[in-house]
């Protein structure tokens, strides 16, 4: 029998050990960011004002953080937080080796960006244990997440830590900012799993979503598979990515999502081709390649297979056949 969805995410974040934890509060001008290299697992809590997340090993364009915005960076990507897309940064180790200025100082009066930041280096464990399935971006809102709520009184009593600096306070600001870490990502992993039951399916399948996502074989291939589902993808690379034999690898493939690997790829490129259809103006024979196919007429025939109608009709009209319409997906 498997654990309630709960139990599992408890199981996960007991287990945890985040190596060489540290966290403090800080300030940034206009003039100022961080710049964070491969191989540290952050949060960032926006406190007050805006900022942006600049991530570095890709094209995307910058997100936008606000106040209230818990971010946590699983993969331990290469990034940078800045008060304004054009300022330059620093790196984060000088930033951590830096005196605390005084409270209330006037360099917190300027800020353009209060936050609270916190790191762990997964390189000091033989793998990461949250390289499991999750998002590259993390991005919840305590003003809008109600789980998070409860996270607001902990900041507080951080604030009040550093304002008095009484003896052991950086102890009790890393204490508690490590608190807000896993419940922020307990309450990632439990929407992240919510997020993907389609209508209609069992409270089950939400169980089933967070064992599979926290599965050290099978997680990290569903991560990979939602990021980048235009590689060509088969049963025996998913296996070899998680040094797992093809055998063993679509056994629990299976057991945990409840569908085969390929069957499963295929719904995740349908999902992102058919987002692509809707909301851009690429060519078929692009969109074709960028979800994993070498043909058009071979992703069309797929389309249609899946759908119910040809890609081409799907963005004319949508389907109105009996095929399954495909869920909606952000692009």
């Amino acid at each position: 029998m498997m654990m309630p969805s709960h139990t599992l995410v408890t199981a996960l974040l007991d287990r945890l050990y985040l190596p060489l934890w540290t966290a403090r509060q800080m300030q940034l001008d206009a003039d100022s960011g961080l710049d964070v290299p491969v191989g540290l697992v952050c949060m960032y809590v926006i406190t007050s004002g805006s900022g942006w997340l600049d991530m570095l090993d890709d094209d995307r364009p910058p997100i936008r953080l606000v106040e209230g915005d818990h971010v946590l960076l699983p993969h331990s990507h290469a990034h940078r937080v800045v008060a304004r897309t054009t300022t330059s940064s620093q790196p984060i180790a000088d930033w951590l080796e830096r005196p605390y200025g005084k409270p209330h100082g006037p360099e917190i009066d300027a800020a353009r960006v209060s936050l609270l930041h916190g790191q762990f280096q997964p390189q000091q464990l033989h793998f990461n244990p949250l390289e499991i399935g999750l998002p590259r971006v993390i991005r919840l809102n305590h003003h809008q997440h109600a789980p998070l709520r409860s996270c607001v009184p902990l900041l507080t009593i951080i604030r009040s830590e550093e304002q008095a600096r009484e003896l052991g306070w950086e102890l009790t600001v890393r204490r508690l900012a490590q608190l807000i870490f896993l419940k922020t990502l307990g309450v990632a992993l439990t929407l992240e799993s919510a997020q993907a039951v389609a209508p209609g399916e069992s409270p089950g399948s939400a169980t089933a979503r967070i064992a599979a996502i926290i599965d050290p074989t099978v997680g990290p291939v569903l991560n990979a598979i939602t990021d980048r589902p235009g590689e060509p993808w088969t049963v025996p690379s998913m296996a070899k990515s998680v040094r797992v034999s093809k055998s063993h690898f679509s056994e629990r493939f299976r057991n945990l999502v409840g569908k085969p690997p390929l069957q499963y790829l295929t719904e995740i490129r349908m999902q992102k081709a058919s987002c692509l259809l809707r909301e851009s103006d690429l060519e078929i024979s692009n969109i074709a390649a960028l979800v994993g196919y070498e043909s058009p007429s071979s992703f069309s025939n797929a389309f249609k297979r899946h759908c119910g109608c040809t890609p081409a009709e799907y963005r004319k009209w949508g389907c109105t056949g009996s095929g399954r319409h495909p869920e909606p997906t952000a692009c």
